[in-house]
Parts: structure tokens; C-alpha cells; sequence
């Protein structure tokens, strides 16, 4: 199995490469245009309850409380919808 992990903090641009690595580049500009990889893909907070809490601690600990809550909510939302859809 084949997935995609993202650590960016721009909703707009994971919007964009999660929609890019399912269906095919939406812009129809790129090579994956109506290419559809069909390729989950997730945030890497939303992979923490499945990495070990020490290891999240060392690499994941600042670069999570940098980003707000309300982004947090926005990129856990965009996630989930690309991977319903």
C-alpha cells in the first residue's frame, strides 16, 4: 500500500496535491492531468495516535504547535474530504 503524507500548513496547497494524486492534476496543466493515481493521501497530524509518542516528540513536537487550531480544523477537513470524494 501506497500512501501520500503532507506536512505543509496551506490548506489550498494540499487541497491541490491530495486532489493531484487521486484524480489527476486539477489544473489539467501537468502531467497527471486526468491521470487519476487513485493515491490516499493524509497530514502527518493526523497520523499521531499511530507514531510512537517519543518519536513525536522529537520530530513532530514544535512544527505542531506552530500551526493554530483553526488551521488545524481547516487542514483535517480538506483532508477528509478529498479522501470521501
Amino acid at each position: 500500500m501506497l500512501i501520500i503524507v503532507f506536512g505543509i500548513n496551506q490548506p489550498s496547497s494540499i487541497r491541490i496535491m491530495a486532489q493531484t494524486f487521486k484524480n489527476g492534476d486539477p489544473s489539467f496543466a501537468g502531467p497527471l492531468a486526468g491521470v487519476a493515481l487513485n493515491i490516499e493521501s493524509y497530514h502527518i497530524l493526523e497520523l499521531q495516535d499511530h507514531i510512537p509518542e517519543e518519536v513525536w516528540e522529537k520530530e513532530m513536537l514544535m512544527y505542531e504547535l506552530e500551526i493554530e487550531e483553526e488551521a488545524r480544523k481547516i487542514i483535517f477537513a480538506v483532508m477528509k474530504e478529498i479522501r470521501t470524494h
